[in-house]
């Protein structure tokens, strides 16, 4: 009965931990469609999402407490439990970086924008899939799945470094008589926000490793 008890709860964990891996996918999804789009009203559906990771961050913490206290699990179930508690604060961060952008492309909403750059959109993609696989690769216990986060990181971190320069290129001059280095800088740090989140989901997939391992290690 206790065992079964304890079965459920993690399953239980495990399916919140889904959850919010969900949400911060979607988070990033709408807040980058926003950004392409200059969607505001998209933009602001983001922080709605936000909430709701909140909310996951807080019922996960509960739950895993509830497990250590009552259930007083051994050996790999314990490092499950704990790396949980540890992962979730990344996940909540990963979705105030979401909304981070949001509030940016509100910003720019006022004028179009004057130099879009294709690659910004590639980090979206490459991170939204980092934090979708970190999640998968803890609920899975999937090692190989976890470093290969890792290794995304450095793809993210090379395309950041792309759009660093040309941004900062469109600060240093003028196009068509118009001066559109605030703009440029507002989207340097779309894509700092971006590389903030591989970082982030790169934090989680350590984790993975430190619960099959029992030792946190830097990988990336």
């Amino acid at each position: 009965m206790v065992r079964r008890l304890f079965e459920e709860q993690l399953a239980q964990l495990k399916g919140l931990l889904i959850k919010m891996g969900e949400l911060n996918c979607e988070a990033i999804s709408n807040a980058v469609v926003a950004l392409e789009t200059q969607d505001t009203n998209l933009a602001k559906q983001t922080k709605g999402i936000e909430r709701l990771v909140d909310e996951k961050e807080q019922q996960i913490e509960r739950l895993c407490l509830k497990i250590i206290l009552k259930q007083q699990p051994v050996a790999s179930d314990l490092l499950f439990v704990t790396s949980a508690m540890k992962m979730i604060t990344d996940m909540e961060r990963i979705a105030d970086q979401a909304v981070d952008i949001s509030e940016l492309v509100i910003k720019m909403s006022r004028l179009p924008y004057a130099d879009w750059v294709a690659e910004i959109a590639e980090m979206a993609e490459r991170v939204r899939e980092m934090v979708r696989n970190a999640a998968t690769s803890f609920v899975d216990r999937d090692g190989e799945l976890a470093k290969a986060v890792c290794r995304a990181d450095d793809a993210v971190d090379d395309l950041f470094d792309v759009v660093r320069k040309k941004l900062t290129g469109v600060v240093h001059r003028e196009i068509d008589g118009e001066d559109n280095g605030e703009q440029a800088l507002d989207l340097l740090m779309v894509a700092k926000y971006l590389e903030k989140i591989g970082d982030h989901a790169s934090n989680i997939a350590e984790w993975v490793i430190f619960m099959i391992t029992g030792e946190h290690k830097k990988l990336n």
